[in-house]
């Protein structure tokens, strides 16, 4: 999703992401890799886009959303995403309970961590009790708007 549709939004070449992994060399310490970037297609799509996300927002919808915002023409609006991307390493315990965890850390190009914290939004906003009781979708009311807007 990041490339495949990160070529169709985004003009220019740029990051979204990088990595911490553990060392094999020294364990017990983490390294930063570097940048992975997206876009580059001087014919992507000009027009503006916006992705609605929430607490249901996990794993690779969090991955694709950085991708996707890492584009100027992209804003994010709703509330916070789970702040569970990362790669999934499963842990089988006594008993054959299993347990997964990420052994890989998640942070925007400034560093700034999406692990537990979730992804960047532009516009905070969540459903209201009036707005449903309403039968109304707000966020997708505010998506049209500000495409509507031109923001």
């Amino acid at each position: 999703m990041p490339f495949t549709f990160g070529e169709y939004i985004k003009q220019d070449k740029t990051p979204f992401v990088k990595f911490s992994t553990g060392s094999v060399a020294q364990p017990g310490t983490f390294v930063i890799g570097k940048d992975l970037m997206n876009g580059g297609n001087k014919d992507a799509y000009k027009g503006k886009v916006v992705v609605i996300v929430n607490a249901e927002s996990q794993s690779n919808a969090e991955y694709t959303t950085m991708a996707f915002q890492s584009s100027p023409n992209v804003k994010v609006i709703g509330s916070q995403t789970a702040g569970a991307d990362g790669n999934v390493s499963t842990i089988v315990l006594p008993g054959g309970i299993s347990s997964w965890i990420s052994g890989i850390g998640v942070f925007y190009p400034d560093g700034k961590p999406t692990q537990r914290v979730g992804v960047r939004i532009d516009y905070p906003i969540k459903p209201t009790v009036k707005g449903i009781t309403e039968g109304k979708d707000e966020l997708l009311e505010k998506a049209v708007s500000l495409l509507e807007a031109g923001w």
